[in-house]
């Protein structure tokens, strides 16, 4: 089976263990082929559990580089980043391009100007709306190679309504109009599944609903993303519980973020 990763993040998160080295140590161990280091970006300074811009510079891609001099002839790595878009910050994802492969949008913040909601709070529908609208106009930038978990915004949302429906349309749409992926997440699947009625349990994320939309788009393209936090998760039963899902609703996830490689 081939084996590739390009959602991966480091102790310099603060929710995370580990350096780059580590997790491209567990993957040539694990045998895979490509792997992306793409830990949350700098954005906000009053953000605890995001790097600063000096860790990014000081530590954060010397901590690749480190990586690449030691197994860049066993496996294919790249320089990313997850980050969340606001409309203010484009000089920002512009700067942090120069240095990156790619960028995931990682959309954990729903923001009113300056101001933001976490996305894992209960949203109303005006929430989801303005999450839709945000994530949408991310991809128009033509900066996300890929949108992280895009159906988070169900994260405390039991009930599939019309409302999460025309969201995960709009977004669906956008992606593909952008050549944009959308991301399988295996980090919901090492949550508890959460019961949506008597006798229905579904992940948080992935959210079933959400990709059974996703089927009637032959179009869109999708691709699995272990969200590694901890180096021992590489490789670990998250990720092939995440293509069983993917099968099960008959969606064919790429295994490469770049090209059309076999």
């Amino acid at each position: 089976m081939i084996r590739t990763n390009y959602h991966t993040h480091t102790r310099l998160c603060r929710h995370a263990d580990g350096m780059p080295l580590d997790y491209v140590a567990r993957a040539v161990e694990r045998g895979y082929r490509e792997i992306g280091i793409s830990d949350h970006g700098p954005l906000l300074d009053e953000w605890r559990y995001r790097m600063t811009n000096r860790e990014f510079y000081e530590e954060y891609l010397p901590g690749i580089a480190e990586a690449e001099k030691q197994y860049g002839d066993a496996i294919k790595i790249y320089r990313g980043l997850e980050i969340e878009y606001h409309p203010g910050f484009h000089h920002h994802y512009e700067r942090l391009r120069k240095d990156l492969d790619y960028l995931i949008l990682g959309q954990h913040i729903i923001f009113f100007g300056l101001h933001y909601r976490d996305v894992y709070d209960y949203l109303t529908d005006e929430d989801i709306a303005r999450y839709r609208d945000e994530v949408i106009a991310a991809m128009y930038t033509g900066y996300f190679k890929m949108i992280a978990h895009p159906d988070i915004y169900m994260f405390a949302r039991l009930t599939w309504d019309k409302a999460a429906e025309e969201v995960a349309r709009a977004i669906i749409a956008a992606a593909i109009v952008n050549d944009v992926i959308l991301e399988i997440n295996a980090n919901g699947i090492r949550r508890k599944p959460i019961q949506i009625k008597d006798g229905v349990w579904r992940y948080i994320y992935p959210r079933y609903e959400f990709w059974e939309v996703v089927k009637g788009y032959p179009e869109a393209k999708v691709i699995i993303g272990e969200d590694n936090h901890t180096p021992k998760s590489v490789g670990d039963t998250a990720g092939l519980k995440a293509r069983s899902f993917a099968a099960g609703l008959g969606l064919k996830p790429q295994l490469y973020l770049f090209g059309s490689k076999t």
